[in-house]
């Protein structure tokens, strides 16, 4: 029986706070079904070269744990660290992200949805965030997902499928359809937590 596994990867951008990491978290399903932590740790290794290579960076931190889907208590199966302490250079807001959805057969369906909010802004030779995306971002966020032997569906070879694991159905979809948009998505939880503050009283 096929088996579904979660995989949080994480950054640390601007700082090494475990508060300012950025994450996401991925689910793949193994065709042949359950694995060894000892496979888990070879695929994750997979993830997080991935990230070097789109990003464009070898040499800063990438952290990927695996997990069992629906384990009760969920510890990591398997954790791989590469780079430690080596922060990403970011000079403009975290909370900018274009985002890679993915879906499905039924994309208007949130159990058959997914989303990958991606960082352009720290990839290397990276320029400033515009207006909007521009045609060469959304094409490098969408290319997550199309470029041959370099994108979440091509990870493990035939045996893993990409897509988007159901909390409420308990059940694994795979992935059949990606799009980016051209706006930018803000995710405030990015934001670098206060560090000064500036106060006012007064009576009107």
């Amino acid at each position: 029986m096929a088996q579904a596994y979660r995989f949080q990867v994480s950054l640390p951008v601007t700082d090494t706070l475990p508060r300012n990491r950025v994450v996401n978290s991925l689910h793949f399903q193994h065709t042949l079904g359950s694995l060894a932590d000892t496979d888990l740790l070879s695929f994750s290794q997979s993830i997080a070269a991935l990230y070097q290579t789109r990003y464009g960076n070898t040499t800063s931190e990438v952290q990927v744990k695996a997990y069992d889907v629906d384990a009760t208590p969920n510890y990591p199966r398997a954790t791989v660290l590469v780079n430690s302490g080596v922060v990403w250079t970011c000079t403009s807001p975290r909370e900018i992200a274009l985002v890679l959805s993915y879906a499905a057969q039924n994309r208007g369906n949130r159990s058959e949805r997914g989303r990958c909010y991606l960082m352009p802004q720290i990839r290397a030779s990276a320029v400033s965030p515009a207006l909007r995306p521009s045609a060469a971002q959304m094409t490098w966020a969408l290319e997550w997902y199309s470029k041959s032997n370099e994108s979440f569906p091509d990870l493990g070879g035939v045996d893993w499928q990409f897509g988007v694991w159901s909390s409420k159905y308990k059940s694994f979809k795979t992935s059949e359809q990606a799009w980016v948009n051209d706006d930018w998505d803000i995710q405030r939880r990015r934001g670098l937590r206060e560090s000064t503050r500036q106060t006012v009283t007064r009576q009107g």
